[in-house]
């Protein structure tokens, strides 16, 4: 493709049209964003709350509140949005993740131009910029972790693959020093994508293994491991610091989640197979962009599905697939590598060393995907919660390339002498055709839930002029409640502060006495410890439960409870609770008893 002149300078063709594919992702994510389209949740609302520390309150917080183990970098970028856009609000603090997005597709840009072709790096981002609702709101949603680890993932690979690369046996020690400094930022970019989500560990290790297994004499001999180490310490300086002034190890805390299990799981969730399953038919499609029969197990942040066997067949039809790219991948590139082997006639020795560098590379991209994989079956994730965990196997997105990589070979390398080569190039081009309408159709369906989106936005605006007109300040609420309703009122005129009740409900479950009905309105999944005191400070705080449980989910519904608690209260001759109808919740707040008949 010859390049064009712009503004009397010389521009890669191919670099216009990677430019214009980035920005109409980025325009794309954008819009949705204006049009309050993922709604939000309380997990956003947590975001929110920590960049307003940031940019109104002059703290400086290194964790993520409530959760030891994830960094915040977006609200480090959403406090700049912040000001640069007039104030705080939602669509202030999502510009930052969508920045890093903008950023993984450039780094996919340039990885897949490496390791494959610049127009398979086209085609690639092109596929990449549209997709599921999962997909579009794990890109947009100011949650924190998912954006970051598909930026720092990808670009340890690029950093990585440009290393071994570049790497020559017998370079002048000049050379060599310079190196350094590649190993270094390698480092850095490990050290800040560990901090911001320990969920991109499996593309990490294997973007290290790349290196090790080409630079192992710079690296050991020539001091790179040292390079790299000081680099992944000053990465992960804000987890250093944070586990030396609190005394907590962050490792322990996210390896201890991930073997836990759910309270009153059944035994057969706990199974090997079930995990299996779950995982092939919800979490793989979720996590790589399937827009059919969605499960998402909070029904606040999307379409959901009933379980089905149509359902069911079609979403491991989707992973089984996918899995059969993997393997026709590592195929293809070993059966590469062996042939570059026994053939290297007129082939230079560097183009040789290239070939088997990013053979390597490509092997090691697959090589973290099925990492992720295994490590995500053999975890806690897909045992109650697999729709909504699959974010845990993020890191699949980064590895789009290899995976795309059999399909794009099959369609533009055609034997014309071969009835099956011309097969294998139809069926490819229909697949990849088939695969762009399905995501195209994907990122329609999330238009349509743009009216939802902007009816709950409207709707959480109306709960909180109820509570306003009712005077109501503090209260006690559950999780998925609380922390957007303090987002959304943090710099107005009437905050609204809450603490959290609720968070181990069990269908069914029933409260016989004050005991039982005080522990299920208690929570152990506390976030914000200075909300808590304030609420629990103020006088006679008020509870509020949801009565539609689309606001919440059965887990934390402390609706039975609270009616338990209530009930014996008032029958004791104490303190006696008054229920207020709201939109979508009932209020009980203690008032005067009223005169017996």
């Amino acid at each position: 493709m010859p390049d064009v002149r712009v503004l009397n300078r010389k521009v890669s063709s191919y670099g216009l049209i990677a430019a214009a594919i980035i920005a109409f992702a980025v325009g794309l994510r954008i819009l949705l964003v204006v049009l309050h389209w993922p709604p939000t949740n309380s997990d956003e609302g947590i975001m929110a709350i920590i960049t307003n520390d940031i940019a109104y309150k002059g703290k400086f917080p290194l964790m993520f509140y409530g959760q030891d183990y994830m960094g915040i970098l977006e609200a480090y970028l959403g406090a700049i949005f912040y000001h640069l856009t007039g104030g705080p609000s939602i669509t202030a603090l999502r510009l930052g993740v969508i920045l890093l997005i903008g950023l993984f597709f450039y780094v996919i840009y340039k990885l897949t131009s490496v390791i494959y072709s610049r127009k398979m790096a086209l085609v690639t981002i092109a596929m990449m910029s549209v997709g599921s609702i999962p997909y579009l709101s794990r890109q947009t949603l100011g949650t924190g972790g998912s954006a970051e680890t598909l930026l720092f993932g990808s670009l340890s690979f690029l950093i990585a693959t440009l290393l071994s690369l570049s790497y020559q046996p017998q370079a002048p020690l000049r050379t060599r020093l310079k190196r350094l400094t590649g190993y270094m930022l390698f480092g850095i970019v490990v050290g800040l994508g560990i901090w911001s989500d320990m969920v991109g560990l499996p593309l990490y290790a294997m973007s290290t293994l790349l290196l090790v297994i080409i630079c192992w004499r710079e690296i050991f001999i020539w001091g790179g491991w040292f390079a790299g180490l000081l680099g992944g310490a000053i990465g992960l300086l804000p987890s250093i610091s944070y586990a030396i002034i609190n005394n907590t190890n962050p490792l322990n805390t996210l390896f201890g989640m991930a073997g836990s299990t759910p309270r009153n799981a059944p035994a057969e969730q706990l199974t090997l197979w079930h995990k299996i399953v779950e995982t092939f038919q919800v979490s793989l499609p979720t996590a790589t962009s399937s827009p059919f029969c969605p499960v998402i197990e909070y029904p606040f942040m999307g379409d959901n599905t009933r379980r089905s066997l149509s359902c069911g067949i079609i979403q491991s039809s989707w992973s089984i697939g996918y899995i059969l790219l993997i393997i026709a991948s590592v195929t293809i590139t070993i059966l590469l590598l062996k042939k570059l082997r026994h053939n290297q006639e007129g082939l230079s020795d560097e183009e040789v060393r290239r070939t088997r560098t990013i053979c390597v590379a490509r092997l090691c991209m697959l090589g973290a995907g099925i990492l992720a994989i295994v490590t995500y079956i053999n975890s806690s994730g897909p045992i109650d919660q697999p729709g909504y965990h699959a974010r845990y196997i993020v890191s699949l997105v980064a590895i789009t390339p290899v995976i795309l990589a059999p399909l794009w070979q099959a369609a533009w390398h055609l034997r014309p002498e071969l009835s099956w080569a011309r097969f294998r190039l139809y069926a490819s081009r229909f697949i990849l055709a088939a695969l762009a309408v399905i995501l195209i159709a994907g990122t329609c369906i999330a238009f349509i839930e743009v009216p939802r989106a902007q009816a709950a936005s409207n709707r959480r605006q109306h709960l909180i002029q109820q509570l306003e007109a009712l005077h109501v300040s503090y209260l006690f609420t559950d999780h998925w409640t609380c922390y957007s309703l303090i987002a959304a009122t943090i710099n107005t005129k009437h905050p609204i502060m809450c603490s959290t009740i609720g968070g181990d409900y069990v269908p069914g479950q029933t409260y016989k006495n004050l005991t039982d009905a005080s522990k299920g309105i208690s929570d152990n999944h506390k976030r914000i410890q200075a909300f808590e005191d304030a609420v629990n400070k103020s006088s006679r705080p008020p509870f509020m439960c949801a009565t539609d449980l689309s606001l919440t989910t059965q887990k934390y519904n402390c609706l039975p409870a609270l009616k338990a608690w209530v009930k014996i209260i008032n029958d004791s001759g104490g303190n006696y609770f008054v229920p207020h109808k709201l939109d979508g919740y009932v209020l009980y707040r203690s008032e005067k008893r009223p005169p017996k008949h």
